[in-house]
């Protein structure tokens, strides 16, 4: 609705939306964000799967350590 009223779309969240894909069905899925990311003033992936960190150089990486989780933001 957002879109069709002329509005720009603010938010995409995309909660572990890669578990279920094989290597194509990831780069597919990534092909898409890249293709639709103009279209929103922030995209957040949430993933547990290393090989997509690279893929998003804008990220913010929690590590669990045996004091808590810690957080770290990268190519901010």
């Amino acid at each position: 609705l957002t879109h069709r009223a002329g509005a720009k779309l603010q938010f995409l969240v995309i909660d572990e939306g890669f578990g279920t894909q094989d290597a194509q069905g990831r780069g597919r899925i990534i092909e898409v964000i890249n293709a639709i990311k103009n279209d929103f003033e922030k995209i957040v992936i949430i993933t547990h799967l290393e090989e997509l960190k690279e893929e998003f150089p804008v990220r913010i990486e929690v590590n669990k350590g045996p004091a808590g989780s810690t957080f770290e933001a990268v190519g901010v």
